[in-house]
């Protein structure tokens, strides 16, 4: 199986859990409601790295796409328990998206050394996400929750778009 249309059903549900997540952010969810998608989106994106680090021949994906994955699997189901048990103090998830962001940063220079500007782009704005989550979060800087809402919005539209396109197989870059 090609690498995209895996990478594209893993994508769409991140962009369905960061619209879900900036919605929740800016107080349209509830937080037991909104760990469920991020558990969900943690699991599935978790079995996808598994496999690109584990599966058969049939897997196109490599131990460096897994890990890059498994980045965002456990960023969602960090923040899912975190949203299931109502945990206040975060700080040590946005220590953790200060380290996402540090390692999304090169990826996305790598990905566009291998000639694919759209997941390059994707992996710049998830790295200036995860950094924003780290600001809100790890350095407690609540005044910019509803600029950061809104950028989530933004990149969960994006990706999930990004994820759709891909998953039916028209992924330009491909």
């Amino acid at each position: 199986m090609s690498l995209y249309p895996m990478l594209g059903m893993g994508l769409l549900y991140v962009g369905a859990v960061l619209i879900v997540n900036a919605l929740w952010l800016l107080g349209y969810a509830n937080d037991r409601d909104t760990a469920v998608l991020n558990f969900f989106t943690g699991a599935i994106t978790f079995l996808i790295a598994a496999w690109w680090a584990f599966g058969g021949d049939a897997s196109a994906g490599t131990p460096f796409n897994a890990a890059g994955t498994l980045l965002f699997s456990f960023t969602y189901l960090w923040v899912g328990w975190n949203a299931y048990t109502g945990r206040e103090d975060q700080r040590s998830l946005g220590w953790y998206c200060f380290f996402v962001a540090v390692v999304a940063l090169p990826t996305a220079w790598l990905v566009l050394q291998g000639g694919d500007t759209g997941l390059a782009a994707l992996w710049a704005s998830w790295a200036v996400l995860w950094a924003t989550f780290g600001i809100l979060l790890g350095l407690e800087q609540a005044e910019y929750t509803q600029p950061i809402a809104w950028y989530t919005l933004l990149v969960g539209i994006v990706t999930g778009a990004a994820g759709y396109v891909m998953g039916a197989g028209f992924w330009p870059w491909a």
